[in-house]
């Protein structure tokens, strides 16, 4: 992916804007196969940073279907997800469930 779309993207993810973050989450699913190993893995390991964090109960979800995408296309291998274990029980929902049980194993596995 061309490095200053991707600069571009990460700031997305950082912003302090709920539908911004929301919508650069929502967008990986759109260039997930045109990252390379590295910038999937900056983005994984960046977003099971920022999980634990947000505030959001959209935003979460987007961040979560994210490393969903990543995962389905093989893309999640190297990424720590462990982070995603501090984040607290009561700001996981319904919607958040399946996410948070896919990614189980590899959470307890990193812990």
């Amino acid at each position: 992916m061309e490095s200053q779309y991707y600069v571009n993207f990460l700031r997305d993810l950082l912003s302090l804007d709920e539908a911004v973050r929301t919508e650069a989450s929502d967008r990986v699913q759109d260039f997930v196969n045109l990252l390379s190993d590295t910038q999937a893995r900056v983005v994984g390991d960046l977003i099971a940073m920022l999980a634990p964090h947000e505030e959001s109960r959209v935003a979460l979800e987007a961040l979560l279907h994210a490393l969903s995408d990543l995962d389905g296309c093989g893309k999640l291998e190297d990424v720590d997800l462990s982070p995603l274990g501090e984040i607290p029980k009561p700001l996981i929902r319904v919607e958040h469930r399946v996410y948070m049980d896919s990614f189980a194993q590899r959470i307890a596995g990193s812990e």
